[in-house]
C-alpha cells in the first residue's frame, strides 16, 4: 500500500512539473528570464514557508547535533543554489528552443542521480531499474532531437543542407547544464531530508537560501529588477503566472517527490519522474500548439516498455 502511495505522489509531481514548464514557456515570451526567476523564488519562498508551517515542524532544528546541523545547512545551501542556477539556465534555454525539446533534455539529471544514490545512500541499483531508466532516457533523447534539416537550393541549383543555428546549440547546452545542476540539487536535498526527516521545512530552507543569494547577486544587476518598473505593469501578470506555477512545481510537487523518495527510494522515484517529458510533450502539443513529431509515437513506446520493465521484472 505504501509503495502505491509513493507512485501516486510521483505521478502528481511529474504532471505538475510538465504543466509548469508550459506556463514558464508561455510567460517567457513576454518577460525576461532573470527577473522571472527572481520573482518565482520570492513567490515560492512565501508558499513553501506556509506549507512548512501547516505540514512540517521546525522543532527538529534545535535537536540536531552541531555536526548534523552544519551538514544539514550545507546540503540545503547546495540544493538551493544548484536548483536556482539550474532554473535560470532552463529559463534561458526556453527563450531559445521549444519546451518540447528543452524539457526532455533536463531529464538527463537521472544520469547524475544514479551514482550518487548508490555511493552516498547505498541504494540498490537493480538491473530492471537501470534498463528501464535507459529506455526512458532514450525516449527523452528522441523527443529532444533536432528536426530533419531542410534542403535549400543555392543560386547555382545545388542543394545546401542548413546547419544547426547557434541559438539551437546554445539552447541545448543550457538545458543540459540545467540537468546537471538539478541532479546535484536532488542529491543534496535528499541528504538534508535524511538528516531532518521533514521535507516541507527542508524545501522552504533550501528555497529561502537560493532566494537570498539570488537577490544579493541580482541587486547589482539591472536586468534582474528592471521589468518591475512602473511602465512595465502591463506584464506583471506573467510574473504572477510564473510565481503560481513555481509554487505548485518547485514548492509543492518537489515536496511530494521527496515524500515519494521516503517511501520508494531515490533511484526508483527519480527513474519514474523521467516520464515527465511524455506528459509535457502531450501538453505542449495540445496547449502551446507546438509541432507534433512522428518520433513522439516511438518515444512513447519506449517509455511504456521502460515502465513495464521497472514495475514487473
Amino acid at each position: 500500500m505504501s509503495d502505491l502511495i509513493g507512485y501516486i505522489l510521483t505521478l502528481d509531481a511529474l504532471f505538475t512539473w510538465g504543466m509548469a514548464s508550459l506556463v514558464y514557456k508561455f510567460s517567457l515570451r513576454k518577460i525576461e528570464s532573470k527577473p522571472g526567476v527572481l520573482f518565482r523564488l520570492i513567490f515560492v519562498s512565501c508558499s513553501t514557508f506556509i506549507f512548512a508551517l501547516i505540514f512540517g515542524t521546525f522543532s527538529f532544528l534545535p535537536l540536531l547535533s552541531s555536526q548534523n546541523l552544519v551538514s544539514y545547512i550545507i546540503a540545503c545551501l547546495i540544493s538551493g543554489l544548484s536548483v536556482t542556477i539550474g532554473d535560470l539556465l532552463y529559463f534561458a534555454s526556453l527563450k531559445k528552443i521549444d519546451a518540447s525539446r528543452a524539457f526532455p533534455l533536463t531529464q538527463l539529471s537521472l544520469i547524475f542521480v544514479y551514482p550518487f544514490a548508490f555511493i552516498l545512500f547505498g541504494e540498490e541499483l537493480k538491473l530492471s531499474i537501470l534498463l528501464g531508466g535507459v529506455l526512458i532516457l532514450l525516449s527523452a533523447f528522441i523527443l529532444s532531437t533536432k528536426d530533419k534539416d531542410k534542403k535549400n537550393i543555392t543560386e547555382n541549383g545545388s542543394e545546401k543542407i542548413s546547419q544547426p543555428s547557434e541559438k539551437m546549440v546554445i539552447g541545448v547546452l543550457l538545458a543540459i547544464g540545467s540537468a546537471f545542476l538539478w541532479g546535484l540539487s536532488i542529491v543534496a536535498f535528499n541528504q538534508a531530508r535524511v538528516i531532518s526527516s521533514d521535507v516541507f521545512v527542508t524545501n522552504f530552507i533550501r528555497i529561502f537560501f537560493g532566494a537570498i543569494v539570488f537577490m544579493i547577486f541580482g541587486i547589482f544587476q539591472k536586468g534582474y529588477y528592471a521589468s518591475f518598473y512602473k511602465e512595465n505593469r502591463k506584464i506583471i501578470k506573467y510574473f504572477i503566472y510564473i510565481g503560481i506555477a513555481g509554487s505548485l512545481s518547485l514548492g509543492l510537487a518537489d515536496t511530494l517527490f521527496y515524500k515519494a523518495v521516503e517511501i520508494n527510494g531515490l533511484v526508483l522515484t527519480s527513474t519514474f519522474t523521467a516520464n515527465t517529458p511524455m506528459v509535457q510533450q502531450i501538453l505542449s502539443i495540445l496547449i502551446l500548439k507546438e509541432k507534433f513529431r512522428k518520433r513522439f509515437i516511438f518515444a512513447v513506446g519506449l517509455i511504456i516498455i521502460g515502465n513495464y520493465i521497472i514495475l514487473f521484472l
